[in-house]
């Protein structure tokens, strides 16, 4: 590595899950040296999501938890050891950050809270994610991205109107949340930089998420107006849904965001006469008769592909996408031209193409993805005496005594 922006910064990652490892990767692939710290007792619980190499769930064959972790350094360590706390220390005072994304109080527990670590390095830069962060009456709410969705609003508002609330699928508040944290992070950096004084950093995941929720939280505030579920409808466009085409399975996405937009999309369809016609003139009417307008859309659109109706749109200036499937991205022409996947050789689950983290291309320090995720404790040995300068002897002393681990205890191995 030469010339990245975050090489010699040190990052001792007690993290798991997605929010946390998914902040430091982001420094991890811009030069930044990470070292994961988990156990055989108590084990990132991405390990057992999956999906897994050849559908075998091991805890070196998952990809979900690859996706967040190449360029790192694994160790295993248990830290309720007298002996793994010592060397969870060593990697403390060795780091330039500490991250964490355990409930509140866990790292207290440990011994490895902010105020402990302050005590030793004052220059630290810890930080803390947790679901509705520090203090307060539900500061101690534990739960995964798929719980914040709901209590951050955004289920209630993702559906049909005659049925139940739909959660967006997956865990959004973790690949929201990310983003923030890892934008803390570089401040806290340069306001060290410059001061040479470390700080703590709480993120609330809850939020960070509702920063999304912005536009319906103000509507209440200023018309005690609540948004409701509308399916794919848009209150300042029509039509604008996703409309069957041509092929199994197959989707494409319309908006007709204004009256040109409308007058183009009709002369599109071989009809230009629709456009005035009474019940469709204005957006007004074309809300008033949403039902026939979509049954009218649909039925030109499943005439046609759905490349061939977001190329016909596109080209008058309507804007209009092809559904992707999760196969389609993987194709896509556009994702290779930028590198978006890098394949990388993995020790347990051969060669993997790993997602970019960063959604943007600096030009002067191109994406650094040149190790895949590890697996567990893989680390071990060169971590403990490449950074913290341990001998052979005492390596193997906290192998015999458990503070490293290097098997699985009985519980876990029934995890997989």
């Amino acid at each position: 590595m030469s010339n990245q922006p975050f090489e010699g910064i040190k990052i001792a990652e007690f993290a798991w899950v997605v929010v946390g490892p998914s902040t430091s990767r982001y420094l991890a692939d811009s030069g930044a040296t990470v070292v994961k710290i988990e156990s055989h007792k108590r084990m990132d619980t991405n390990r057992i999501n999956g999906p897994f190499v050849n559908g075998i769930p091991t805890p070196d064959g998952s990809m979900f938890f690859g996706k967040h972790n190449p360029n790192k350094y694994s160790v295993s360590i248990d830290l309720r050891h007298p002996k793994g706390k010592e060397i969870a220390w060593r990697l403390i005072k060795w780091a330039d950050i500490v991250t964490e994304a355990f409930s509140p109080g866990t790292m207290e527990k440990l011994g490895f809270g902010y105020e402990d670590v302050k005590k030793v390095r004052p220059d630290i830069i810890y930080f803390s994610s947790s679901m509705q962060g520090r203090g307060g009456p539900h500061s101690s709410y534990a739960g995964y991205g798929q719980n914040a969705v709901n209590f951050c609003g955004l289920t209630e508002i993702t559906g049909w109107p005659d049925r139940l609330p739909s959660p967006p699928y997956g865990a959004c508040s973790d690949y929201i949340s990310c983003r923030f944290s890892a934008f803390a992070l570089l401040s806290a950096l340069a306001y060290r930089r410059r001061t040479g004084k470390g700080q703590y950093i709480d993120q609330s995941q809850f939020e960070s998420t509702i920063q999304f929720m912005a536009v319906p939280i103000m509507d209440y505030q200023v018309n005690g107006k609540i948004m409701n579920r509308n399916g794919n409808r848009l209150p300042t466009a029509a039509p604008h849904g996703v409309f069957p085409s041509q092929g199994d399975d197959r989707w494409v996405a319309i908006s007709v965001m204004d009256e040109t937009q409308w007058h183009q999309f009709c002369r599109v369809i071989g009809n230009p006469a629709l456009a005035t016609e009474q019940k469709y003139a204005t957006l007004a009417q074309r809300k008033k008769n949403e039902d026939e307008l979509e049954k009218l859309v649909a039925g030109w659109t499943v005439r046609h592909t759905a490349a061939e109706v977001e190329q016909l749109l596109q080209s008058a200036g309507i804007p209009a996408n092809c559904v992707e499937k999760p196969s389609d991205i993987y194709q896509d022409p556009q994702i290779e031209h930028r590198h978006y996947f890098t394949p990388l050789q993995h020790p347990f689950m051969g060669q993997q193409k790993y997602e970019a983290q960063e959604c943007f291309l600096l030009s002067k320090t191109p994406r650094l993805l040149d190790r895949p995720s590890p697996c567990l404790g893989e680390h071990n040995e060169y971590v403990f005496k490449e950074f913290l300068k341990m001998t052979d002897d005492e390596i193997a002393d906290c192998i015999v005594a458990g503070a490293i681990t290097t098997e699985f205890t009985e519980k876990m191995t029934s995890s997989f």
